[in-house]
């Protein structure tokens, strides 16, 4: 580490200021904020939301280039923070559906030891910094991990930070306490168990290779073989066992965070998420990860799609556990002053936010997304309440006998063939309880004739993606017009059946705002709403028709669709 003179800091200082002016504007009632400018000396008070702390990331034109050329490959770079410099680090960029090239707004990650050994920054061995391109709120993630940690949940600690690249602004980032040792020293009595991550479907379903093993100095990947072969056992031994299990009420609790939060992107969809073996308990506990996409989508507490939770769903003895953890969960949750911490959060980094030359969206954008991001946990255990006040002197009543209740969301008690698990018959009946009546392929969708061609209307709501197999599953496409006409047509019998928007075949996946249709060929006419269309936003790709108008929205929103013969 080389010192050098403090970089300045007069913007933080005026945090105060800031604050006093957010506080009429969110109504809070309470004196001024106060923040505290000095710099962090430990971990603990970097991942806060007393500081806004300012990170300065050097590189070489070495670095650089090797970075756009490989860039989740290491390079070394250096890092300062408060005039220290820590020289020889390693710097890589991160993301998925997230991902930005290094001269847009990256996200990275820091490695204080990669070159170095035993080399920390406040104790820590890396950083992780998310860019938040896909958050117009910039709120998601940090309000995300705040509630599994009230729930006792293994979750990083959430900060914010401004960061700099070679002198240049890129603006204000998530600062996460990444899942690495130092992560495990803090939270597991035995921290030398072995750490596996699930990025693209991996699950205890799926080959042992298909996991990222991010710590652990034991390769050979036993224990999750021996985890795994457990938890496929017609048993419910991988919850209940003494050892070699899941730890449950952690497992429980994590369940029950990723419903609150609607992180459908993560373990209920069955990828983004960790797993940790703690050798001395021989137990098993998940972590969650990649929750840019909650506080989104409201799900139910039955839609756990990944391995465990799938498995823990239809076992009574694991579901009733389940549900009284879930009911647990939300009295945590409103223990929780989340509307008083969010408030401090935003009056921490609202100037620095205004003045983010790279983030993808408009400070009134910003301001929505975040009345609508604290709007929808504050809602949650209103509306997840009821649907889990299911049990009867605690147990799970089924009146037909067919192995589901009402925890389970059987439509129809009284009726054996009719349950979430039953065979659609397209019979003009809800026979899997999915809300829907004949939502499956076998069942022809209505359909409609225009000039020459038919279309069918599915009115069960699903992501483009999924309307997209379905289609062709039922051997059409994801609907294509030839005209303005034709369209108005289509849209007039869809508004009919369903006020909503409609998903069909045109978007811009492949050559950002090139619109095709999935044959490959452009459209003959346009007709977009006001505003539209979104490619300014960079990752809404789907076209969606709406009282007759298009509107480009995010590829995994539901809803219903329309498909066609060609």
């Amino acid at each position: 580490m080389t010192p050098r003179a403090p970089s300045p800091a007069a913007w933080i200082r005026r945090a105060s200021t800031l604050a006093a002016a957010l506080c009429g504007a969110l109504a809070c009632g309470q004196p001024p904020y106060q923040f505290d400018d000095g710099p962090a000396t430990n971990s603990d008070e970097l991942f806060s939301i007393d500081r806004l702390p300012r990170f300065e990331i050097e590189l070489s034109a070495s670095s650089w280039a090797a970075l756009e050329a490989e860039p989740k490959e290491w390079v070394p770079g250096s890092f300062e923070y408060d005039g220290v410099v820590y020289a020889n680090v390693g710097v890589r960029l991160k993301g998925n559906h997230s991902f930005r090239p290094i001269d847009d707004k990256p996200s990275f990650k820091i490695k204080f030891n990669k070159y170095i050994p035993g080399n920390r920054f406040l104790g820590l061995e890396g950083l992780t910094l998310n860019n938040m391109v896909v958050d117009s709120s910039m709120l998601r993630e940090w309000i995300g991990y705040r509630v599994f940690r009230a729930l006792g949940v293994p979750a990083p600690r959430v900060g914010y930070a401004q960061v700099w690249v070679n002198g240049e602004r890129y603006g204000l980032y998530l600062d996460i306490e990444p899942y690495d040792d130092e992560f495990l020293e803090r939270v597991y009595a035995d921290p030398s168990g072995n750490l596996y991550e699930s990025d693209k479907s991996a699950d205890l379903d799926e080959a042992l290779d298909s996991w990222d093993q991010d710590e652990g100095e034991d390769l050979s990947r036993d224990d999750l073989l021996a985890f795994s072969q457990l938890a496929l056992l017609d048993t419910n031994e991988v919850f209940y066992a003494d050892a070699g299990g899941v730890d449950l009420p952690r497992f429980l609790a994590f369940l029950a965070g990723e419903t609150i939060v609607g992180h459908f992107d993560g373990h209920i969809g069955g990828h983004n998420f960790f797993v940790y073996h703690e050798p001395t308990l021989d137990q098993w506990s998940y972590q969650p990860w990649s929750l840019d996409q909650a506080l989104v989508r409201k799900v139910t507490p039955f839609e756990h799609a990944g391995y465990l939770g799938f498995k823990c769903l239809r076992d009574s003895q694991c579901l009733v556990d389940y549900i009284q953890a879930s009911q647990l969960a939300l009295t945590q949750l409103q223990a929780v002053d989340i509307e008083a911490e969010v408030e401090r959060a935003i009056a921490l980094t609202d100037e620095a936010m205004r003045a983010d030359p790279r983030r993808p969206y408009s400070a009134k954008s910003v301001e929505s997304g975040r009345e609508r991001s604290l709007d929808f946990i504050k809602a949650r255990a209103a509306e997840l309440g009821p649907q889990l006040d299911c049990l009867v002197d605690g147990a799970e009543p089924d009146r037909d006998n067919d192995g589901f209740g009402p925890c389970f969301q059987d439509c129809n008690d009284d009726d054996p063939a009719i349950h979430p698990d039953a065979e659609e018959l397209c019979d003009e009946i809800d026979n899997n309880c999915s809300g829907y009546a004949d939502d499956v392929p076998a069942c022809e969708c209505p359909m409609v004739e225009s000039e020459g061609r038919q279309f069918y209307l599915c009115y069960n709501s699903i992501t483009w993606l999924a309307a997209r197999d379905f289609c062709v599953a039922q051997g059409h496409v994801l609907a294509r017009f030839d005209s303005a006409a034709q369209m108005a047509v289509i849209a007039e019998a869809a508004e009919a059946v369903h006020s909503s928007y409609w998903s069909f075949g045109l978007n811009d996946r492949d050559v950002e705002e090139d619109y095709r249709w999935l044959d490959g060929s452009a459209p003959s006419f346009m007709a977009w709403a006001n505003g539209e269309p979104s490619h300014q936003l960079g990752w809404f790709d789907c076209i969606f028709l709406n009282d007759g108008l298009w509107s480009e929205r995010n590829c995994i929103e539901k809803a219903p669709f329309i498909c066609s013969d060609d």
